[in-house]
């Protein structure tokens, strides 16, 4: 999850995961497509108000650390 005012694309979250994988090919995307849903908020303010010293985890050091942890426990993380 993010802070509410920290919105990321699907654009942003496919780079990010893709440099986490350390995938280094191209990356394309269909633009004839429809771009689907332009943006879906979700309110943080319950988390915030049980937790108000909650911080978020940067979005892209979140992916990494995701990524590094699913690469290092793939063998049985995918059985």
């Amino acid at each position: 999850s993010v802070g509410e005012e920290d919105e990321v694309s699907i654009k942003e979250a496919a780079l990010a995961v893709k440099d986490g994988m350390g995938y280094t090919g191209e990356v394309t995307f269909d633009t004839s497509k429809s771009d689907g849903q332009h943006k879906k908020t979700a309110s943080n303010a319950k988390l915030m108000e049980l937790n108000p010293d909650f911080k978020f985890t940067p979005f892209r050091e979140a992916v990494q650390r995701t990524c590094e942890w699913f690469i290092a426990n793939y063998e049985t993380a995918r059985k």
